[in-house]
């Protein structure tokens, strides 16, 4: 039996949703975006903290930007102004005054984040000054989750068939691992990432490797479930940077 209102109440609180998302994707597209300096380079100046740099590289709807709070959360020492670099931009946004790539020394200690060869320019993955970011960098991470579940993925986050997602999306895939096979990379589950004892040795073994530290208690991935939570997280990282209590870099509001 339907409690009298039931209904009516239902979609009063849909209605209530609704307006909050609305909100919070136009805060966070047009008050507090991602792309200020406090998250991310560019905009973001570049300060070398004499310490290995740390590159995520990921094909997009990968888990990228869980990989990367799960190291900012994990590993004070990278948590940093900017919190990251965007390898992709700094080489897409770089003009014959703004040597944006070359800024970033082998000791610039920040997670770099790149999608390469993925929707980059032409010659970016054979410029000088790319190789010697890879070739020094502390580690390599790479999440590995499969063609399908990507393409799947994408077909939600741009409204497609999901034969069609595959048919577009599938072959830089293959393209992004072809690159990557031989470049040293640490391969990480995409299901690992939400396992704790997993990424614990994952980050165990990747403060080893760049000499630092790991937070005491883990900090895991956020449930997905308190959307107003997760609005919040990412208003405060935006405004806050590197002194939020819990960095989420997520870039978009109500698409996932």
């Amino acid at each position: 039996m339907v409690r009298p209102g039931f209904g009516v109440m239902k979609n009063g609180w849909d209605r209530t949703q609704e307006a909050f998302l609305s909100i919070a994707n136009f805060i966070g597209t047009h008050l507090l975006p991602f792309t200020n300096p406090r998250v991310v380079c560019p905009p973001g100046r570049v300060v070398c903290a004499g310490r290995p740099n740390i590159v995520v590289t990921t094909p997009m709807r990968s888990g990228t930007h869980i990989l990367i709070d799960l190291i900012l959360n994990n590993m004070p020492a990278y948590r940093r102004s900017p919190l990251y670099i965007d390898l992709d931009q700094c080489a897409k946004q770089e003009g014959p005054e703004n040597d944006l790539v070359g800024r970033i020394t082998p000791e610039a200690g920040y997670v770099i984040k790149t999608h390469m060869p993925i929707n980059t320019p032409a010659g970016m993955a054979d410029d000088p000054r790319i190789l010697r970011i890879l070739e020094t960098a502390g580690a390599i991470l790479t999440v590995r989750r499969s063609r399908d579940s990507v393409c799947r993925s994408l077909a939600r986050w741009h409204g497609l068939q999901p034969d069609e997602a595959l048919a577009i999306y599938g072959p830089s895939y293959d393209r992004f691992w072809e690159f990557w096979a031989d470049r040293g990379t640490i391969g990480i589950d995409f299901d690992d990432l939400f396992r704790p004892d997993r990424m614990a040795a994952v980050l165990d073994d990747l403060c080893a490797r760049v000499g630092v530290r790991r937070a005491q208690t883990l900090v895991p991935p956020p449930s997905g479930s308190n959307r107003a939570a997760l609005h919040a997280r990412k208003a405060i990282t935006r405004l806050a940077g590197r002194h939020a209590p819990r960095i989420d870099t997520t870039i978009h509001t109500l698409k996932g």
